[in-house]
């Protein structure tokens, strides 16, 4: 156990309530990310993440990353605000995406805009959507939430954080 990675979680749960509160009006954020604690994901992440400090080697790099491989589709299939819990693989149908419920929708942005908050920049999430929109597998009306969502938390958190909207979108 890494003493970096229960930090870097402390601080992004925190940001992901901040980020909720603000979108939503919503801060009971009790599980976020609480699988990341279970013996299924906190070794894999925190090796995959924080190599030096656990002694990993670079002939561990692809054992690493494959426990990473497992803890990452651990954690999509256990939290339903990650869009890949809710893209369903059917053998007569394909893949499709199903229709995500507000608040799971909400968490999501949240949990994107994180990084921004931290960062105290709302074009940061701006920037990370616009890079992985297209790879995302989303319903049609989730899409359209997302993107009312989106820029409503990256207008807030610059608001949260007293920056200008002229000023800091250049």
């Amino acid at each position: 156990m890494s003493r970096e990675y229960d930090e870097y979680l402390t601080k992004h749960i925190q940001a992901v309530k901040a980020c909720m509160l603000m979108l939503c009006d919503e801060d009971e954020l009790e599980n976020h990310d609480s699988s990341k604690f279970s013996e299924d994901e906190y070794y894999a992440y925190d090796i995959y993440f924080y190599p030096d400090e656990n002694g990993m080697y670079d002939s561990d790099k692809e054992a690493a990353e494959r426990l990473f491989e497992y803890a990452w589709l651990h954690h999509q299939n256990t939290n339903p605000h990650h869009w890949q819990y809710w893209v369903l693989i059917n053998d007569e149908d394909g893949i499709y995406p199903l229709e995500m419920p507000f608040m799971d929708v909400c968490e999501m942005v949240a949990d994107w805009g994180s990084f921004a908050f931290q960062k105290k920049n709302g074009n940061e999430l701006l920037m990370w959507y616009e890079s992985h929109k297209d790879k995302m597998i989303l319903h049609e009306t989730t899409r359209m939430l997302v993107e009312e969502l989106v820029p409503e938390l990256a207008r807030l958190i610059d608001e949260h954080f007293g920056k200008d909207k002229e000023s800091n979108r250049r």
